[in-house]
């Protein structure tokens, strides 16, 4: 079956949604290795792009009803935020400029940005 099934339903009236997903997709290839994520290949479709053809999910709606909103990948962690969207945290190894700027259509709000905890690599 095509479609979001119930998911539209379920994420508007939750305090708080989280999307959990790899920062690209279409042949990704990454290891961790002693503590720190390294990405081997590069997936070949972008996902955080400047636009899309398809809404299942509104970002301004849930800013809206008070949502909290966060993005976690296998290298970064994103919030939403009233500014737009920001990088909070990024994987031991990984360089933030060409692992996750250079990969997305847009920047980030960029004020706070921390490393993962470590022993979630290990």
């Amino acid at each position: 079956m095509a479609g979001i099934g119930p998911f539209a339903n379920i994420i508007q009236t939750a305090r708080q949604v989280v999307f959990c997903g790899t920062f690209t997709a279409g042949g990704l290839e990454a290891e961790v290795v002693d503590g720190k994520l390294r990405i081997l290949k590069e997936g070949r479709c972008r996902k955080f792009v400047a636009a899309v053809e398809q809404l299942s999910f509104s970002a301004a709606y849930a800013l809206e009803c008070g949502q909290e909103v966060t993005y976690i990948t296998e290298r970064a962690v994103f919030r939403l935020t009233k500014g737009g969207l920001a990088l909070v945290e990024v994987a031991p190894g990984i360089d933030v400029e060409r692992d996750v700027l250079a990969l997305m259509d847009f920047t980030p709000i960029m004020e706070k940005v921390k490393k993962m905890p470590g022993d979630v690599f290990q």
